[in-house]
């Protein structure tokens, strides 16, 4: 599904990424890992095309979204889930609105909305929370909708960026429960953390980063 060959990212004159080769199958979970400033938050920009590569290929698909142009971001995008560590909500709307948003750029008719949408909330235990606004949740309820939120389209591959960075170890472990749920109904997951103690409980494929380079790549891996 995913597929690097050669990447390297440079800014300026010191390389966030080097030579990067990887292959991440369809239906996967993969945690990567290593210290700030690894490369770990790069290598996501570039799969959902927020950086292109100084050099090399990134393919989903049948793609390579290095050489995608600009007006054709949205598309592959629409492809692909992302959640943040700082979540990204609208506060002004409700949770259920947050949510449709995604989907009502795409012209779908209102009953199809609702019915993705109260799927989404279902599926991240919120439904009871649908009228209520982002301010109005915990931090752990907020995250909660951004995942819905990234998979309420249906996508075949979400990515989330240090998703339980802001969380307290409950809603962290609650969290990835979660994005291991969405995992099971195959759909390839990408996280991205620091979280030893979740990646040591989950035992997934683990990719550690250090200075850009990929050092480690294990099956059933711990953070170490």
């Amino acid at each position: 599904m995913i597929q690097l060959r050669n990447v390297s990212k440079k800014y300026k004159s010191a390389y966030a990424l080097k030579d990067i080769d990887l292959d991440i199958m369809a239906s996967e979970f993969v945690f990567l890992t290593g210290s700030s400033g690894a490369g770990k938050s790069t290598l996501l920009k570039l799969l959902y095309r927020e950086e292109v590569p100084t050099v090399g290929t990134v393919m989903i698909g049948n793609v390579n979204v290095a050489k995608l142009p600009n007006d054709k971001v949205p598309n592959i995008r629409r492809c692909m889930g992302i959640v943040f560590q700082d979540y990204k909500l609208l506060n002004n709307i409700s949770v259920y609105d947050n949510i449709a948003y995604v989907i009502r750029t795409l012209g779908m008719r209102s009953k199809e909305i609702e019915e993705r949408v109260m799927g989404a909330l279902k599926i991240v235990g919120l439904s009871s929370k649908m009228k209520a606004k982002p301010s109005e949740l915990s931090g752990g309820e907020q995250q909660r909708v951004s995942i819905a939120r990234a998979i309420v389209n249906g996508p075949p591959l979400l990515i989330a960026d240090e998703p339980t960075g802001n969380l307290d170890p409950n809603n962290s472990m609650e969290i990835m429960q979660i994005l291991e749920q969405i995992n099971s109904k195959g759909i390839t997951v990408i996280v991205s953390t620091h979280d030893r103690a979740i990646v040591d409980h989950f035992r997934k494929r683990v990719i550690t980063l250090d200075k850009g380079h990929i050092i480690r790549d294990m099956q059933a891996g711990t953070y170490a």
